[in-house]
């Protein structure tokens, strides 16, 4: 079977584009509210590195699963991309889109020098076939994540 897919970077000026996927993921985000509203995310996060990247099925115009993702160094494991945000619409699921957005992040952090790819996931039934993806992917589950939110900081 021929993979018809087609996998390219979403610019902010095509935020559209991205949105139904990353509403998946995060319905409750304020950058998600609006396309405009996304745009100016993807201006102010694209200024710390952030950048997607989307799988297009044929006939399809928004993105069937979206990446956004950055590069950072840190002290404990070097140049590393950062995976923040991994997202298939729900028609589109069990098609290869998350696999082959991996696949195109591990090229991606090989083209950049990074050491690793990494990414954090919420934890919950919800959250398991996510989890299976990334094992399967050849991730490794090597940390938790520790939260604290700030007052008045929503």
């Amino acid at each position: 079977m021929t993979d018809l897919r087609t996998l390219r970077p979403i610019l902010p000026p095509e935020a559209a584009l991205a949105l139904p996927a990353l509403r998946e993921l995060r319905p409750a985000s304020p950058a998600l509210v609006s396309v405009e509203a996304l745009q100016a995310h993807l201006r102010l996060a694209g200024a710390e590195g952030y950048r997607l990247v989307g799988a297009f099925e044929p006939g399809r115009l928004e993105a069937a699963a979206v990446a956004g993702f950055r590069s950072m160094t840190t002290l404990w494991d070097g140049p590393m991309l950062y995976v923040d945000d991994l997202s298939t619409l729900p028609d589109a699921r069990g098609r290869g889109h998350a696999g082959a957005l991996l696949s195109w992040l591990d090229a991606e952090a090989l083209r950049l020098d990074c050491r690793g790819l990494h990414l954090d996931s919420g934890v919950g039934e919800a959250r398991h076939t996510a989890h299976r993806q990334y094992l399967k992917h050849g991730m490794n589950i090597v940390a938790h994540h520790f939260q604290k939110r700030l007052a008045g900081q929503g």
